[in-house]
């Protein structure tokens, strides 16, 4: 509940004197009524396990087969606790697991299944090295939890790279020409006498990359 309540309480500029006897009766007031609007809240909150007490959280995590992990973020906990049904509905599937990691903040994910030279249940996850590192403990929870029963989860490891030179327009066109001097005191042309002349373009590689 959002209330503004200075501007419900707002009395004629005369009246609104800072610290008189009427605006601590005011303050008292405000005090009081925003206390009843937060016990009239405070059931709505519990049903949500991101604003919920904890203790209530901990009994949604128990109703909804959640176990806290080790070292884990509250906030994590609370995340996994409020999609947990959507969690298990996506189970083994690429999508639902695109769809969890994406909510528990690691976005870069892979998954490849079918992987040639591999064994046939091999599932291959391959993240960024530094959400592999920070969150071991949490994707091995998930991979006991969601992963498919006839399946195998080994981890890879990407970087990822800031591009220094982007693939660009690159064209050169070269103009060659050779002469010789006449020897001739009386040229009938010039001093000079074209032997050969050559026009060729070296390279023109035009790739885009949006």
């Amino acid at each position: 509940m959002n209330i503004d309540w200075s501007d419900l309480t707002k009395m004629p500029y005369w009246l609104a004197r800072q610290g008189s006897e009427l605006d601590k009766l005011r303050r008292g007031a405000v005090r009081f009524w925003q206390s009843f609007a937060d016990m009239l809240a405070f059931p709505s909150k519990q049903l949500d396990p991101m604003t919920a007490d904890l203790e209530i959280v901990h009994l949604l995590a128990w109703e909804r087969d959640i176990e806290q992990i080790p070292s884990e973020t509250e906030t994590l906990y609370r995340t996994r606790v409020k999609y947990a049904l959507k969690f298990a509905k996506g189970a083994g599937s690429k999508d639902g697991w695109y769809y969890m990691f994406k909510k528990l903040g690691t976005p870069w994910i892979t998954i490849d299944e079918r992987i040639s030279e591999t064994d046939w249940d091999v599932v291959s996850l391959q993240l960024l090295d530094s959400d592999l590192a920070d969150s071991a403990g949490l994707i091995d929870n998930i991979c006991r939890q969601y992963g498919r029963t006839t399946r195998r989860y080994q981890f890879d490891t990407i970087a990822s790279l800031p591009l220094v030179a982007p693939p660009n327009v690159f064209s050169l066109d070269s103009l060659t020409s050779m002469a010789r001097l006449n020897n001739d005191m009386k040229p009938a042309i010039g001093l000079a006498v074209m032997d050969n002349e050559s026009h060729f373009i070296i390279a023109n590689n035009k790739q885009l990359i949006s």
